[in-house]
């Protein structure tokens, strides 16, 4: 349980110096969330020019984790946070299209006009009710 308790600080103090360096840059709303790997803290966001505008507010954004360094050291120390570079990735998000299925309607094209070459009596009252139902039914535009 205090491992537990632990790896949540150490996540959560990750989390705070990563968004003390983003500010209030519009960075913020494209952030997903930070984490280090070896020597690099690496910021992931979720679009790809959140990854551009990182590239020209890097300067800035190291200016701001080192005065967030300096006001929290003992924390960061104590969580074991150490990193010597920033980079910026992109994990995107997929898509999920909705696609709105209309039921399938096709008109009429029979005038009810045929020949029924049926023998058997029961399948000749069968095909003779459906042509009365196709000559009974007004005719349909056809799209």
């Amino acid at each position: 349980m205090k491992n537990l308790a632990i790896g949540m600080e150490r996540y959560r103090s990750i989390q705070a110096i990563a968004k003390a360096g983003l500010g209030s840059s519009p960075l913020c709303a494209l952030f997903r969330y930070a984490k280090i790997k070896g020597v690099t803290l690496f910021f992931v966001f979720k679009h790809d020019t959140a990854r551009f505008e990182f590239k020209y507010q890097k300067e800035p954004i190291l200016e701001r984790m080192r005065m967030y360094y300096k006001l929290h050291k003992e924390r960061m120390c104590a969580s074991n946070i150490f990193f010597t570079k920033i980079e910026a990735v992109v994990i995107a998000e997929p898509k999920v299209e909705e696609v709105k299925r209309e039921p399938l309607v096709y008109g009429e094209r029979s005038c009810g006009d045929f020949a029924i070459a049926c023998t058997d009596p029961k399948l000749r009252m069968l095909f003779e009710s459906i042509q009365q139902t196709i000559k009974n039914k007004p005719p349909q535009k056809l799209s």
